[in-house]
């Protein structure tokens, strides 16, 4: 703990704290006063301070001070929230709750919504991030407002709407790893009075920052990992008066190219090593060095269309709201599952995934009394408000498939190299096998129907002065069918995938879940700049299939529902005259039937492992959020953010152990150990400077971030030697502006000490480590104008 003293003095700094917005940078110098920021996270727009939940806000001003172009530079400046991305491994976190990246079935449990309708896949997650306006960030669960899977929190982005006067902007970055990013918009009345559009669009490429070292003698390799080309464009189109109800459409339509996780090796015996170097003579086992060694493709594609609608009616004083969407992800991807220079094992995967969704919700006026009852035993029973609503979505995974080949020599070459018990009976098929049948292929489909109908209110009632309830509540149901078939596609009978756990079957399941959620909050605001709230929420995420089976076991092909109970306590304040945000926020979620990830060694495959969801007994994460926004004078101001997060299994006896310590019969017992990708501490504290220069009418523009961290296991299976240990980050930023033309140029430097931090860490097989690497240091230039 004195390690990270720092991280302690920065919290005794920042005091109280919690969940203000980033975005008054720009009109700091001049207003010196942070607005009232309106957010829409309980599906009405309402003032942040009245929401009862730990939640941060940024919106486009800040995104673009900051060169923010994807949720994980933004939530950078978000406690205990993190979505990590490498190729098509992503994967979002909070307060230490994460997902299984292989399991395309298995939802996450921080939730996304774009625009107010919400989605479960991960490329979402990285598609939308142009032409925002706002995200809200919300942790702890938010069940009775946007349903299932919310149970440690939810990102929700909203794009830029059309307005009725001519605006528009452009930005362009360019930098290390050829980086070339262009986004532009433009909108205003099409038709005055009757229609206004939005058009925008943007493309995004960047080399690898991770080098192969088989692309010098294998042709088929690529040459860099990490990289990625995204491009794509949205139209929106907004009719203020149809037949006196507003009408909004929108047209997205968006690419995602990803270029490989770049799995290092970190860790492997000399016979291993010395069989590697036989396919690449260069292959690297150096940690921290941004060099793999893979001999065939990695990497995905995926294409996202979606439509959506949103009409808003007002009659009097009440508001109507329907929002419907419809979208289609197709993704394919080519993996080398082994991640080495052996061709060893070539994984083939796609789907199509169609979303349909419908939500009408009702939003009332400011009733007297209870909704409508004055008073009650001459009582005066204040006022009351609600928002009520029904929703129904349909998710489907279609023409899913997962192909893994199999070259035996090379695949159970690196068995024996590795010293597998299973080496000896590695070696006694090959000589049985003829020159044409020294391959073995399987593919795996599945498909699944999900179909969900649910109906929530949520009542506030002002019942004194100073005080105020609020309860929400959802009710819902949900079917889902799971279909799997595994088969071998060679023509001679397999002899080594048996062996290790695949198996040729066919498997149907269904899952019919209702469920209640609901939450309590009683907030107490003895003045109007603080407000002070208790609050308690349950939420529930939903059961479901393993999509990444490998045989039909009735525990490895299903999962049931967790069940998550926050107590939360929230301030949100603020300080001279408007100057200064300081909120908190102290929070314990419980947890039963945890949905953990997991792995059977005893059924393990190079690269590929039998990856599982199943349910742990009883799980805790407790803690401390906050966020500080401080215009401490007209040209310079702090925002802050603290994350304190404990996390504990308080009851899994059956977790994985790694694979050369499975004959300890303790090893699996992780009760009283905390979860992986779970730093205690995680924090940050930047510095914004904008000085006019002279009369020019021009500014100087400078930040400074440091981003700590403390220690986390960087594996489920939560092996020591897989520690990686607290560390400090810096970026930093220079550059011109002028605010009266609306244009801003700088230079933006990220992990400027180029500390070496990984993502996650895994077992290739026994004692073979491997390890996805963090972004090193990268320095960009940023040109943007907005008019």
């Amino acid at each position: 703990m004195k390690k990270y003293y720092k991280v302690i003095t920065t919290a005794a700094a920042l005091s109280l704290l919690g969940a203000p917005s980033h975005g008054q940078e720009a009109g700091a110098k001049r207003t010196r006063v942070i607005e009232e920021i309106i957010v829409s996270a309980q599906k009405r727009d309402e003032a942040v301070q009245d929401v009862p939940i730990s939640m941060s806000v940024m919106d486009a001003d800040f995104m673009v001070e900051q060169g923010v172009t994807d949720l994980r530079e933004a939530l950078l400046y978000v406690p205990n929230v993190a979505v990590e991305q490498a190729g098509f491994f992503a994967a979002p976190r909070a307060r230490g709750f994460t997902f299984n990246n292989n399991n395309k079935a298995f939802e996450p449990p921080l939730g996304l919504a774009i625009d107010g309708v919400p989605y479960t896949r991960i490329p979402y997650f990285l598609a939308a991030t142009f032409d925002l306006k706002r995200i809200e960030v919300l942790r702890g669960p938010q069940g009775t407002t946007f349903g299932k899977n919310t149970t440690a929190g939810l990102i929700h982005m909203l794009t830029a709407d059309p307005s009725d006067t001519f605006t528009g902007n452009f930005s362009a970055q360019t930098g290390d790893f050829e980086r070339e990013r262009y986004e532009a918009s433009f909108g205003g009345p099409l038709i005055s009075d009757v229609v206004n559009f939005r058009l925008a669009a943007f493309t995004d490429t960047r080399d690898g920052f991770v080098e192969n070292t088989t692309d010098d003698v294998n042709p088929k390799a690529q040459e860099n990992f990490r990289g990625h080309d995204r491009d794509g464009y949205r139209i929106k189109l907004e009719f203020p008066d149809v037949l006196g109800a507003q009408l909004k459409l929108s047209w997205e339509d968006v690419d995602l190219e990803d270029l490989g996780t770049g799995f290092e090796i970190i860790r492997a015996s000399e016979e291993v090593r010395e069989f590697l170097r036989a396919y690449d003579p260069n292959t690297d086992f150096e940690q921290g060095n941004f060099k793999a060694s893979l001999d065939d493709q990695d990497g995905r594609q995926v294409n996202i269309k979606t439509f959506n609608m949103q009409l808003n009616y007002d009659i009097a004083d009440w508001g109507l709201v329907f929002v419907g969407g419809h979208s289609v992800l197709e993704q394919t991807l080519s993996l080398d599952t082994d991640f080495t220079p052996a061709p060893a094992t070539l994984g083939l995967g796609g789907d199509r995934s169609p979303t349909k969704t419908a939500e009408f919700r009702v939003i009332s006026p400011t009733l007297d009394g209870l909704f409508g009852l004055d008073s009650l035993f001459g009582a005066d029973l204040g006022s009351s408000d609600f928002v009520a609503g029904v929703f129904y979505q349909d998710r489907e995974i279609n023409d899913s498939y997962f192909r893994f080949i199999f070259d035996l020599p090379s695949y159970l070459g690196l068995i024996a190299a590795a010293g597998s018990s299973d080496s000896a009976l590695a070696y006694s098929l090959l000589p049985n096998l003829g020159e044409d049948q020294l391959v073995e292929d399987f593919t795996q489909t599945f498909e699944q129907e999900a179909e969900s109908l649910a109906a929530f209110a949520e009542f506030k009632w002002h019942f004194l002065q100073d005080w105020t309830l609020q309860v929400g509540m959802r009710n819902g149901e949900e079917k889902k069918t799971g279909e799997w078939k595994q088969f071998y596609n060679q023509p001679q009978p397999a002899v080594v995938l048996p062996q290790a756990g695949i198996q040729e079957f066919e498997a149907k399941r269904v899952q019919e879940d209702n469920q209640f959620q609901h939450k309590v909050s009683i907030n107490w605001q003895p003045t109007d700049n603080i407000s002070l709230f208790l609050h308690r929420a349950e939420g529930v995420k939903g059961g479901g299939f393993n999509a990444f089976a490998f045989r039909g076991v009735e525990d490895e092909l299903v999962f049931f529902p967790e069940f998550t109970t926050e107590w939360s306590f929230n301030a949100k304040t603020s300080w001279f005259d408007n100057t200064l945000n300081a909120n908190l926020s102290i929070f314990r979620m419980d947890v039963d039937d945890f949905q953990v990830l997991s792995r059977a060694p005893e059924r393990t495959t190079i690269g590929i492992g039998v990856t599982l969801v199943k349910n742990a007994a009883e799980a805790r994460s407790q803690g401390v959020e906050g966020d500080i926004h401080w215009l401490v004078n007209d040209w310079f101001s702090l925002i802050g953010t603290i994350g304190y997060n404990e996390t504990e299994y308080l009851k899994f006896t059956d977790n994985e152990c790694p694979p050369d310590r499975t004959d300890d019969p303790n090893c699996g017992d992780a009760s009283g150990k905390s979860f992986p990708f779970a730093p205690e501490w995680n924090n940050t504290l930047t510095g914004l400077v904008r000085l006019p220069v002279f009369n020019t009418g021009l500014e100087l523009t400078a930040s400074a971030t440091i981003e700590q961290f403390s220690e986390q296991l960087l594996d489920v299976d939560l092996d020591e030697r897989k520690l990686q240990e607290g560390f400090e980050r810096y970026k930093a930023s220079l550059g011109i502006a002028h605010p009266a033309q609306g244009w801003s140029l700088k230079v933006i430097g990220e992990n400027l000490t180029d500390e070496k931090t990984g993502i996650r860490q895994g077992d290739l097989f026994s004692g073979v480590f491997v390890e996805i690497a963090e972004q090193p240091r990268t320095v960009y230039a940023q040109f943007d104008w907005r008019f």
